[in-house]
């Protein structure tokens, strides 16, 4: 177990709270949301969607069944630190390896606890999402804001780098699955290729600055734009190879390629005052009326207004806010969604991944 130690959290609006560390011990800068999951926070510090970020836990008891060897979402850990209002002091679990404290010390993520999580959520909601920076609690004040207010994020595109496939693209798929996908990779999770796996698929992950003719080259039946960190407004270079691939192949769009791919037919992406972290959302698929409740982790939306004149319209609606959370094009045969594809009670794939395989059926026959 990392030593208490009595630390320091200043959001960029001066506000102040206090805590005690556990995991790593160190001084860190990043951009805070707070996440609403009561389970799968092995999942959260493991997603790249969360480089970088302080994530707020406001579940209050946090880490009582431990972490193991299946439940991370990539190969390392993203996510900055972790708030949370109460560390469990035991773990019981049969799959449990290792406590909450033991992978954030092995990983280097700053941890906070005993700090008003429920007061820095309501901050936040009134606020939106800020920046903000951990330190000891003797660290200088102003010499912390004035770290935090000079603090700028890498642009996306090199925080990809670290976190996505690189190399060359292979000449060709290597097996006869039913389906040859190429995704574009900007930090996929474990989940999603292993959802779209068991659909038959065999898949080719390329890296972001990946032109489209080296995609062509290999013939695959599908693209998939992948989930990821970082502004959409950013990754100019990718919307512009996906421009030039819709019409030409089915493509599917998760949460940043959602955004991506909106931005490509000519939508518009904006940042929102607070963004969807969490698996209570309520959204209506606009095709048959049906409401679902989804997992979420995205801090940017299309613009609904937008969609008006482009190639594409809203397939799935926020039931709380309104925000699109999905579109669809026939005629470009492409479809994306802003809310994390997951399992059946069953361990089937999510509905989305046989929409695109269906896709990808009825692009071969023509």
């Amino acid at each position: 177990m990392s030593q208490d130690k009595r630390m320091l959290l200043i959001l960029e609006d001066g506000t102040r709270f206090e805590g005690v560390s556990f995991g790593a011990v160190d001084e860190i800068c990043g951009w805070i949301h707070c996440d609403h999951n009561v389970v799968g926070y092995q999942e959260i510090l493991t997603d790249p969607d969360n480089k970088g970020c302080i994530i707020n836990m406001t579940y209050p008891l946090v880490g009582n069944y431990g972490v193991n060897d299946e439940d991370n979402e990539s190969d390392g850990a993203y996510a900055a630190a972790l708030i949370i209002k109460e560390r469990s002091k035991i773990i019981s679990n049969w799959r449990a390896k290792a406590s909450l404290d033991d992978f954030m010390i092995r990983a280097h993520i700053v941890g906070l606890e005993k700090l008003d999580t429920r007061s820095l959520a309501l901050h936040i909601r009134n606020h939106g999402e800020l920046k903000g920076i951990i330190a000891p609690i003797e660290a200088p004040v102003d010499k912390l804001k004035a770290k935090l207010k000079t603090h700028i994020y890498p642009p996306s595109i090199k925080l990809m780098e670290s976190l996505t496939h690189q190399g060359k693209v292979p000449k060709s798929f290597s097996r006869n699955d039913q389906y040859h996908v190429a995704i574009y990779d900007l930090g996929i999770k474990r989940s999603y290729l292993k959802q779209i796996e068991a659909c038959d698929c065999q898949v080719i992950c390329v890296s972001a600055n990946t032109p489209w003719e080296d995609i062509t080259a290999i013939k695959p039946d599908g693209l998939l734009i992948s989930n990821g960190y970082g502004s959409p407004w950013e990754l100019g270079k990718i919307v512009d190879q996906i421009r030039v691939a819709l019409g030409k192949l089915p493509i599917f769009g998760i949460s940043l390629g959602c955004q991506l791919l909106a931005l490509a037919g000519g939508a518009k992406v904006t940042r929102m005052k607070i963004g969807h972290h969490g698996s209570n959302y309520p959204i209506r698929h606009m095709h048959d009326g049906r409401a679902l409740i989804t997992k979420q982790n995205h801090s940017f939306v299309i613009e609904k207004n937008s969609l008006e004149g482009s190639a594409f319209q809203a397939s799935f609606i926020n039931l709380n806010d309104a925000t699109v959370e999905g579109i669809v094009s026939e005629e470009q045969l492409a479809i994306g969604i802003q809310f994390s594809p997951v399992p059946s009670d069953e361990g089937e794939p999510d509905f989305v991944f046989r929409h695109f395989t269906r896709m990808m059926d009825e692009f071969k026959k023509q």
